[in-house]
């Protein structure tokens, strides 16, 4: 997979949501899916586990196993507990549990990911927390800035 620097840069310059007008610090805007998107809406608490969804959005609070899904968003204030695995990430609130991400994770500045994380590609802001155990996930060629 290789990495776009202008779509990098692009995604780590935008902080505006299209999901909810309140949420803004340190998120991006992911891409909608056809109809197979679910947005967990801020002030919710969600619990189960999912598994027909390409993107999934959390303002409030989710407990769940996610598996299958391209785009996982935990916008500032969100937070999700339990295992994922998708395609490409954006944190900006709370992930608590194992995460495995086969594209690109992005950590943002208020974004904080705690349990087990694998990724293939990295990108982590200023402030931005990982805390516990990190693996690249085999076959998958680390990238820099500079790349």
């Amino acid at each position: 997979m290789e990495i776009n620097k202008k779509e990098l840069l692009d995604n780590l310059t935008k902080t505006k949501s299209s999901y909810s007008n309140g949420v803004s610090k340190g998120h991006t805007v992911m891409p909608k899916a056809d109809g197979k998107q679910l947005i967990v809406g801020k002030n919710i608490k969600l619990t189960g586990a999912i598994d027909v969804c390409e993107s999934l959005v959390v303002e409030g609070t989710l407990e769940a196993n996610l598996s299958g899904a391209k785009y996982l968003d935990i916008v500032y204030g969100g937070s999700f507990t339990g295992n994922a695995e998708v395609e490409e990430a954006h944190i900006s609130g709370l992930f608590d549990g194992e995460l495995t991400v086969t594209g690109i994770l992005y950590v943002y500045e208020t974004g904080v990911i705690k349990g087990k994380i694998n990724y293939a590609n990295l990108v982590v802001e200023k402030g931005g927390v990982l805390k516990g155990t990190l693996k690249n996930i085999d076959g998958a060629k680390p990238k820099t800035a500079l790349d």
